[in-house]
């Protein structure tokens, strides 16, 4: 029997009904970052306009005048069209559904399980079937069950919208997912750098640690490309290749495409590290020339008057100070303003060997050869700049710190 046939729904109240039968999928690519191949499509909703373009039905699903009966009909509808579409391609691309929560709380009988029966009637292998679990509303617990369920049947699940509004921390405990899409809002906004960036980051990062794979939706330019990869992604969704089509692609299109990408990503990549080396060895150099200056000298009270900040500023030293070997701050702040060099007390007694770098140092410092530690990049508290700290040892009761703006950010270094 018809599925749709057999589905009864209450019609609009207050409105004309809208046939099912004018909603439909196309189908937009998901490129594999380490191939270029299309790796699977997202089936979305689509139908046509009075002028007869086809258009996103996406606000269907956020009328109101519709009732949730017959919403839920047309999605299920959609849903069936792209699986039957699907099933009748002879490769092993994966097609992603998006599903709501707030149809799997209408759910009465796990059990019975609708896009099961039709991954079943269609004669699709499920593993070649990703369901996105759309929004952050329904019952986490209920969820977790259905997703137990799917995955159970070889089908794999990712969290679409990852990092949007509240945290969603709990569905990766709750659903172990596959995939983890991020919010797109907060890619592109990401992809332009600030705290978002640094957001969007440790999100992926925390993702990859879980099992996930990373998919990055809505890149449509090269800065964007390039943020996709930064984040780790494994498949990049968007414009830069193709919206949604009515037919599913074949595979092997863009390669080419991801190739190009790919070498000017590499090219700016490498530039950026290539000016962060240069500049990492000028910071040395001037570090160990402090090193010699602080070791020959009795006094540190006057400092802001014998030592010029004009060449440590240049490089972008914020500040330098010295700590005992078990980590406590014992000079002040000596902060590079302008032409001077300020004197701030206020951290004198802090311990710092709890940051990663300081047991990396103390752990190098007997060998033969000196070694400078640099720790990850960071955001000065009161800056708000980007800065890493490098660390020298200076004997074998003191180590040397400077703190230091990063000063190319051309690409996010992970």
């Amino acid at each position: 029997m018809n599925i749709l046939s057999s589905m009864k729904y209450s019609q609009p109240a207050g409105t004309t009904p809208t046939s099912i039968d004018q909603y439909f999928p196309h189908f937009q690519p998901l490129v594999e970052l380490s191939s270029g191949k299309v790796a699977g499509h997202e089936a979305l909703a689509r139908q046509r306009d009075s002028s007869g373009r086809v258009v996103s039905a996406a606000a269907l699903f956020f009328d109101e005048s519709y009732s949730q009966d017959w919403v839920l009909s047309a999605d299920r509808a959609i849903r069936r069209q792209a699986l039957a579409t699907y099933a009748t391609l002879p490769t092993n691309q994966f097609i992603a559904l998006n599903i709501s929560p707030l149809w799997v709380d209408r759910l009465v009988d796990l059990n019975v399980v609708p896009t099961l029966n039709m991954i079943d009637q269609v004669g699709i292998d499920p593993r070649r079937v990703v369901i996105e679990v759309t929004e952050r509303s329904g019952n986490l617990e209920n969820l977790r069950k259905l997703t137990r369920e799917y995955q159970r049947h070889g089908i794999r699940v990712a969290i679409d919208d990852f990092g949007s509004g509240a945290s969603q921390v709990d569905r990766i405990i709750a659903l172990e997912p596959n995939l983890i899409k991020l919010d797109m809002d907060l890619f592109k906004a990401a992809s332009r750098g600030g705290s978002a960036a640094d957001i969007a980051l440790a999100i992926t990062s925390m993702a990859m640690r879980a099992g996930c794979q990373i998919v990055c939706e809505g890149v449509e330019t090269q800065d964007e490309f390039d943020f996709a990869v930064e984040c780790g992604a494994d498949l990049v969704q968007g414009w830069i290749y193709d919206p949604a089509k009515v037919s599913p692609f074949t595979g092997l299109e863009y390669q080419q495409k991801t190739q190009t990408l790919k070498k000017q990503y590499l090219s700016r990549k490498a530039d950026t590290f290539e000016r962060a080396y240069r500049h990492r060895l000028e910071v040395e150099s001037q570090a160990r020339i402090l090193k010699e200056w602080l070791r020959a000298s009795d006094d540190l009270s006057h400092i802001h008057a014998t030592m010029s900040a004009a060449a440590f500023q240049k490089l972008g030293i914020l500040r330098f100070y010295m700590c005992d070997v078990a980590g406590t701050q014992v000079s002040p702040n000596f902060e590079l303003s302008g032409r001077d060099v300020q004197s701030d007390a206020a951290m004198i007694g802090s311990n710092w060997s709890h940051r990663p770098y300081f047991p990396r140092l103390i752990g190098i410092r007997q060998l033969p050869l000196e070694q400078m530690v640099i720790s990850e990049a960071y955001r000065d508290i009161r800056s708000g700049d980007m800065c890493k700290t490098y660390a020298l040892v200076l004997n074998e009761q003191y180590v040397l710190m400077l703190d230091v703006l990063v000063t190319d950010q051309v690409l996010f270094a992970r």
